[in-house]
């Protein structure tokens, strides 16, 4: 049967609005010079250089993120980085409004059977809005230990995070190895509520997080 691709990530550009406080990314021209590659015919070599926050744009956190002496980016296990997942519809949420236990728990069997988790709040039609980062609605502590309960390894989010401070459902879920995705975007076009996802993170050396190139593959139907 024919795949469907979806892309859920951010482009990294000079454009990409960073999290309030990280500097803006910058992506500079190193060199653009003609050249005969192969000879005789015309071309450019071009080669760039970028610096921004891993955690801009849609990326990854390392459970070193909250805590020291825990595995960093290049750490992880690349099997928790893909496999099944499963959609949750949270696009009635409000701004501000707290993703909770009561909410997961209808959900409870579907989850419990499917190792990553992606939440679509809805949040992602503010992205490039001044308030995407101060209105999002947060996941709660005891959200988190009811995904971790029920055996997740990877929770995916449309937001820029999971929660605000004091940072509840980070230390929870990072504390548990579960990894977190933020920044997600096109969750409306998985169309269905099991999906194949992939996010792979660059292997950054002893860091705390990445960007990734997250994908959901699903059935085109």
């Amino acid at each position: 049967m024919p795949r469907k691709i979806v892309d859920l990530s951010y482009p990294l550009a000079p454009s990409t609005p960073p999290f309030p406080g990280d500097p803006p990314v910058e992506i500079d021209v190193q060199m653009s010079i003609p050249a005969d590659i192969p000879p005789g015919a015309p071309g450019y070599m071009n080669t760039s250089t970028v610096r921004a926050s891993l955690h801009t744009g849609t990326h990854m956190d390392s459970f070193f993120h909250f805590y020291r002496g825990r595995p960093t980016i290049d750490q992880i296990p690349l099997a928790q980085c893909i496999g099944p997942a499963l959609l949750l519809d949270l696009s009635h949420k409000q701004a501000k409004e707290e993703i909770t236990e009561h909410d997961l728990a209808p959900h409870r069997h579907d989850i419990s059977r499917t190792p990553k988790v992606v939440l679509n709040t809805g949040w992602a039609r503010n992205w490039g809005k001044a308030h995407y980062f101060t209105e999002y609605p947060p996941l709660t502590g005891n959200a988190a230990r009811f995904l971790v309960d029920c055996g997740i390894e990877l929770l995916g989010i449309d937001t820029p995070s999971v929660d605000y401070p004091p940072n509840d459902a980070h230390f929870v879920l990072l504390g548990r190895d579960v990894l977190i995705v933020e920044n997600l975007t096109n969750l409306d076009q998985i169309g269905q509520p099991h999906f194949e996802f992939t996010a792979l993170p660059l292997k950054i050396t002893g860091r705390d997080g990445s960007p990734v190139r997250a994908i959901a593959i699903t059935e085109d139907t």
